[in-house]
């Protein structure tokens, strides 16, 4: 029997981000309880925590912002994915155990994403919700490991490539307390591989492990 690894992805991701759902409202419920009858400081973006689901997989994030404006942030951000083939195709045999016919890496991505952040309309718009955009630049490491070892004996065969590139992105940012605000935004990261491609395939070589990515994140204010 075969099934995309996608699915298996989309099954996790739903589950991370209904967590993720559950965290919001819980925290941001106890932080709404708190009254207070003085002038309070509008509160800017300070660290953030989250969730990115992309072309190639998905992982978590941690993000860190500077106020350069006032509705604009310095950010910087590092994650944390799986890669995989488009063409990847999981069997699973009669005892229940998967193998991908032709996989011969394990690929990992790991960028640290430097860009400006900008809250778009904050003075026009009431309510909450405040588009934001965002851009930068992308260096990153790509780990890859035999797929034909165990997955911890692989890591002492682990080999770094390296890419560099950009991203740019758009989404909402919604606030329901002074302290914390939900984030949801499609970022476009262009990530070509320094010294050529690399394979998770044996029948086809990546060239750029950037793509399309779909972020979920809790920022903190202060």
């Amino acid at each position: 029997m075969y099934a995309k690894s996608n699915r298996h992805r989309i099954v996790w991701m739903f589950m991370l981000f209904i967590i993720l759902i559950f965290t919001f409202l819980i925290t941001s419920n106890s932080y709404s309880q708190k009254k207070s009858n003085h002038k309070i400081k509008e509160p800017r973006n300070s660290w953030s925590l989250g969730l990115n689901y992309g072309e190639n997989g998905f992982g978590p994030f941690v993000s860190i912002f500077a106020p350069i404006g006032k509705s604009t942030d310095f950010n910087a951000s590092l994650s944390f994915s799986g890669i995989s083939d488009s063409r990847e195709m999981t069997r699973y045999d009669m005892y229940g155990n998967a193998v991908v016919p032709e996989k011969i890496n394990r690929l990992f991505l790991m960028p640290l994403s430097i860009g400006i952040r900008h809250e778009m309309f904050r003075n026009d718009i009431e309510g909450n919700f405040v588009p934001i955009v965002n851009l930068g630049i992308a260096p990153a490491m790509v780990f890859a490991n035999p797929y034909e070892k165990g997955f911890f004996e692989a890591l002492g065969y682990t080999q770094v490539h390296y890419a560099i590139g950009g991203y740019a992105g758009a989404g909402i940012s919604f606030r329901q307390s002074e302290d914390i605000s939900l984030n949801i935004a499609f970022n476009y990261y262009y990530l070509p591989l320094i010294n050529g491609g690399i394979q998770s395939l044996r029948t086809n070589t990546i060239s750029n492990v950037g793509g399309l990515q779909l972020t979920f994140g809790l920022n903190f204010l202060h």
